[in-house]
C-alpha cells in the first residue's frame, strides 16, 4: 500500500498512517461500514425496518382472512376479483415500503441486492440482524 505502513500484530495486518498523510482521509479509507450513526438514530432505523417488515407480512398472512370474508359476504367472482385486486395494490405497496428501507450501518438497502428482493433476517450487505439495536 502505498502511504501506509503494515504491521503484523498478533496474526492480524494492521494498517498505520505514515506521517507524511493525513488522518482524517486514512480513517474514511480504512473504515469498512461508513455510516455509523450515534445508537438512537440506528434504534430508530432498526425499528422502522421492523414495522416495514410486520406491515409486509401482516398482508401476506391477511390474504386468506380478506378471501374468505368475501366470499362470505358475497360469493360472486366479481367480489373474489375486487377484493384479490385490492390485496395484490396493498401487497404492492408494502412490499415496495420494506425493500426501499435501507441500513443504518451501511447505508445500502436491508432487504434488496441488486434486482432480488429477499426478506432475510440479515442486511444483504452488511449482514447486519435485523434484531440489532
Amino acid at each position: 500500500m502505498h502511504g501506509t505502513d503494515i504491521q503484523k500484530s498478533g496474526g492480524e495486518a494492521l494498517a498505520r498512517p505514515s506521517d507524511s498523510e493525513d488522518l482524517s482521509t486514512t480513517a474514511s479509507t480504512l473504515c469498512a461500514l461508513p455510516n455509523q450513526p450515534d445508537p438512537v438514530a440506528f434504534k430508530q432505523a432498526m425499528d422502522q425496518i421492523r414495522r416495514r417488515r410486520k406491515y409486509f407480512f401482516a398482508t401476506v398472512i391477511a390474504y386468506m382472512p380478506a378471501m374468505w370474508l368475501a366470499n362470505k359476504i358475497s360469493p360472486t367472482f366479481r367480489s373474489m376479483a375486487i377484493t384479490f385486486s385490492i390485496w395484490v395494490v396493498v401487497l404492492f405497496i408494502t412490499a415496495l415500503y420494506s425493500a426501499l428501507a435501507r441500513c443504518p450501518r451501511c447505508g445500502h438497502y436491508f432487504h434488496m441486492n441488486g434486482m432480488s428482493l429477499l426478506y432475510l433476517r440479515r442486511c444483504l450487505h452488511c449482514q447486519n440482524h435485523i434484531n440489532a439495536s
